[in-house]
Parts: C-alpha cells; sequence; structure tokens
C-alpha cells in the first residue's frame, strides 16, 4: 500500500496525545506495512510537535539553491552514453 507522509505524520499526530512513540510508530505499521514509519523517524515529528509546529508538511529548503547548466548536463550524459 502506498501511504503518503502526511498521512502518516497526522497518525502520528493523533496518536502523540495518548500513546509512546514506540507505540504510535508500531501501531502504525501494523495498519500500513513494516516500513511506513521507523521510531527515529515518529521521535523527530513528536519532538516537532510537541514545539507547537502541527504543520504536517516538509519545510522549503533553505540555503542556497543548487545551480544546475541543463545544457552541460544533456552533453555529459550523451557523451557518457556514447562510451558504452
Amino acid at each position: 500500500m502506498d501511504v503518503s507522509k502526511e498521512l502518516v505524520r497526522g497518525c502520528l499526530l493523533y496518536f502523540k496525545v495518548a500513546l509512546s512513540v514506540a507505540a504510535s510508530s508500531c501501531r502504525i505499521c501494523e495498519a500500513f506495512g513494516d516500513s511506513v514509519v521507523n521510531e527515529r523517524t515518529a521521535r523527530h515529528w513528536f519532538q516537532k510537535f510537541r514545539s507547537g509546529d502541527l504543520s504536517l508538511c516538509d519545510k522549503a529548503p533553505t540555503g542556497r539553491p543548487q545551480a544546475l547548466d541543463d545544457e552541460a548536463l544533456q552533453a555529459a550524459i550523451e557523451e557518457d552514453s556514447s562510451q558504452t
């Protein structure tokens, strides 16, 4: 089953009221599959929720944007593919 990150985070937010991090991640994995969320990720989101940030979305990346020259990349791909 393909489960969105926001759905998992919403479940964590719901469970944080009554369950521990370990119990929450265990219940979510029982419901949606073993690899949906690990305890470390659940701990991160619990800390975020406790700090008052109840957003379920990732924050926009900060810092300098990556500079990428599309033409140089395309030329490198074409050169590499011609060597095989």
